[in-house]
């Protein structure tokens, strides 16, 4: 804070630039245009706007069970129970079933612009992608001219063993979202990834998106030195350990386990189940939250720098509780 504040998105800024070329290097600098938000949900509703600017075409499909935010297009963009409490039911948003390639072909037409997908859905439990199923969207956007949007705010920043979730799927999207963790909690602050040819429609309309705090110097110097830590050698190597190390922990307890990296969900049989776990786990010293579109489910994200000492805790605690 002695050199930094929040900065004049009119300016350069070298704090901004930094964090947005460690951004861009973590895509193999494919996904080099980076603009940057206060949040995810606005981090989102520029990808949107973006999309439909870009491509001339109005329509955006997503599927049901997303969760992008709750601002204006990421609210339309997510699950319609969500955006129908707030009479907030857009035109031009279309919703498909997670995991069924036939109905995103059938929904992506002449007038799509985009189709936006968390790339493991986190609100809905984190259900796995089929395997092919995200690059098959991509192939679709591609053959028929829409744009792939990859929301990487949950599964993105090494989470589940990759800087990116894409990344394990091989599938380069058009634009990227991260948030959250980009800042490791210290201040708020996401970001849009996008390709070159995306990234000109700001060349060609100047100042058509501005965000008063959004990359924020002091935020921007948090980003970079979370990325550093994310892409540093043996990082993303000890996520995958651990992770495997808590799957196998937990294989023998009475629920199932969904899992990528250090990204789990604990699925019981009970409608409510994920929600009776999160207060049990919570009164014996762990927080996790159940998925508010499938109680059943508990999302269970430990932090990714937590020691060997730290992951021995969680898993007693986890076992104590389930025995008890």
């Amino acid at each position: 804070m002695d050199h930094a504040d929040v900065g004049n998105h009119h300016l350069v800024s070298a704090y901004r630039a930094g964090a947005a070329e460690r951004l861009s290097a973590t895509t193999g600098d494919r996904l080099s245009g980076v603009v940057f938000s206060v949040g995810g949900g606005e981090a989102v509703d520029l990808a949107l706007k973006l999309a439909r600017g870009h491509t001339g075409r109005p329509t955006i499909v997503s599927v049901t069970g997303a969760y992008h935010g709750h601002t204006g297009l990421a609210l339309a963009a997510g699950d319609p129970r969500d955006h129908a409490l707030w009479g907030h039911d857009l035109p031009g948003f279309t919703h498909v079933p997670f995991n069924d390639l036939g109905a995103m072909g059938a929904a992506i037409g002449e007038d799509t612009a985009a189709v936006i997908l968390e790339s493991i859905p986190a609100t809905a439990g984190f259900p796995m992608p089929d395997p092919g199923y995200l690059a098959g969207v991509a192939d679709l956007c591609r053959e028929r001219g829409a744009l792939y949007i990859a929301d990487e705010v949950q599964t993105g920043l090494g989470r589940t063993g990759s800087v990116w979730y894409v990344d394990q799927e091989d599938v380069v999207p058009d634009l990227l979202i991260t948030g959250k963790g980009l800042s490791g909690g210290i201040y708020p602050i996401a970001a849009t990834l996008m390709t070159p040819e995306v990234h000109r429609f700001f060349a060609d309309h100047p100042f058509c998106q501005v965000s008063t705090f959004g990359g924020a110097e002091l935020g921007c110097v948090a980003a970079a030195e979370v990325i550093d830590i994310v892409t540093a050698p043996g990082f993303l190597d000890r996520v995958q350990a651990v992770g495997e190390r808590l799957g196998a922990a937990f294989a023998d307890l009475p629920f199932g386990v969904r899992r990528r990296g250090m990204l789990l969900a604990f699925v019981f049989e009970d409608d409510h189940g994920g929600m009776h776990a999160m207060k049990a786990l919570f009164d014996n010293g762990i927080y996790a939250f159940f998925a508010s579109y499938d109680p059943r489910v508990l999302q269970f994200k430990p932090v990714l720098t937590a020691t060997d000492d730290d992951i021995e805790a969680i898993v007693a605690i986890v076992r104590r509780t389930f025995a008890a």
